[in-house]
């Protein structure tokens, strides 16, 4: 799939949900502002944030060269069986994020890069924008925990309250309810496999100690 394929199905996927789900929200912009993003002033704001980015080496309107980062991606690690505050790190990233009222949109789990010793890293930056709707926050939730929806169950449920751990250990805000049905909907695009149907119905247990825990919200800001 070419990128600029795969970057409109994302804009399109983010319009189309935010009807279905009664949260119409503008998507993000496609173009100059996708290289924008992944230049060297936001990654210096991300910085500011305490979000780490891979060093960014040079970027162009058809290239962009990133530090080599040795530890693969954040699914891949996860997979294998990393340390599972892994999870945890990307939790505060996101909530750091949302807490500066920005929301990455594209939030997937392999858009996290596992540095040395176990840092975690956010690549892929060309959907951030300044917007924390709830729609906004809970595709970044969703989306995060839709791709790792792959998963055996053990594992998932592990990695699911890391996440929610250090998300909430950031935002200090209730974790949009929203987020469940978009995690499901995007884990059956990106993680579609018998461990997505187990994750998917045999969670509900979880997601009621979750929200007593950490006080999802059915409410818009």
């Amino acid at each position: 799939m070419s990128k600029n394929l795969h970057d409109y199905l994302i804009v399109m996927s983010y319009a189309i949900l935010s009807i279905l789900l009664a949260h119409p929200s503008t998507p993000p912009e496609l173009g100059n502002k996708t290289t924008s993003n992944e230049g060297f002033e936001m990654r210096e704001k991300l910085r500011s944030m305490g979000i780490a980015t891979p060093s960014l080496i040079s970027i162009s309107d058809n290239l962009l060269v990133e530090e080599f980062v040795p530890g693969g991606n954040l699914l891949e690690a996860l997979s294998n069986g990393s340390n599972f505050s892994l999870a945890f790190a990307a939790g505060i990233i996101t909530g750091r994020l949302h807490k500066s009222g920005y929301s990455f949109t594209d939030n997937k789990s392999q858009n996290f890069l596992v540095g040395s010793p176990n840092k975690v890293l956010r690549t892929d930056l060309a959907f951030i924008k300044k917007n924390v709707s709830v729609f906004a926050k809970s595709m970044d939730i969703g989306s995060f925990l839709g791709s790792l929806l792959c998963l055996d169950i053990g594992k998932y449920k592990v990695i699911e309250n890391a996440f929610y751990e250090g998300y909430y250990s950031e935002a200090k805000t209730s974790i949009p309810y929203l987020s469940i049905p978009l995690r499901n909907i995007i884990g059956f695009g990106l993680s579609l496999s018998s461990n997505w149907i187990i994750n998917v119905f045999q969670d509900s247990v979880k997601l009621m100690l979750n929200r007593r825990k950490f006080g999802f919200s059915v409410k818009s800001p």
